[in-house]
């Protein structure tokens, strides 16, 4: 049975095309759901305009599907509530920091 850090480690290398963060980094993850072998996340995206966001999608879905005992994986965008930088984690936002963003 796949766990939760399991998909959270999956999650932390997948990268937003436009900020070099992971998403669970950037707060993007709103919930995980695990049942049996199905794992199902909603996420959102930095801006909800992003043309990137189906991209961002499929790469999750597939790597999340490489890990052993995953039947299925499903990911839903969702824009409520709408992101904001208080979203990011610790690690998050010492990263942009780092690069020069004012968080």
């Amino acid at each position: 049975m796949v766990t939760r850090d399991q998909v959270i480690e999956v999650l932390k290398t997948c990268y937003d095309p436009e900020i070099p963060v992971n998403i669970w980094d950037l707060g993007l993850i709103y919930d995980i759901t695990i049942v049996g072998g199905v794992v199902n996340i909603k996420m959102t995206l930095t801006a909800v305009g992003c043309s990137l966001g189906p991209q961002l999608v499929s790469e999750v879905e597939s790597k999340l599907m490489c890990l052993d005992g995953i039947e299925d994986c499903k990911v839903e965008m969702v824009w409520s509530p709408p992101w904001t930088p208080e979203r990011l984690s610790e690690e998050g936002r010492l990263s942009l920091q780092a690069m020069g963003y004012p968080v």
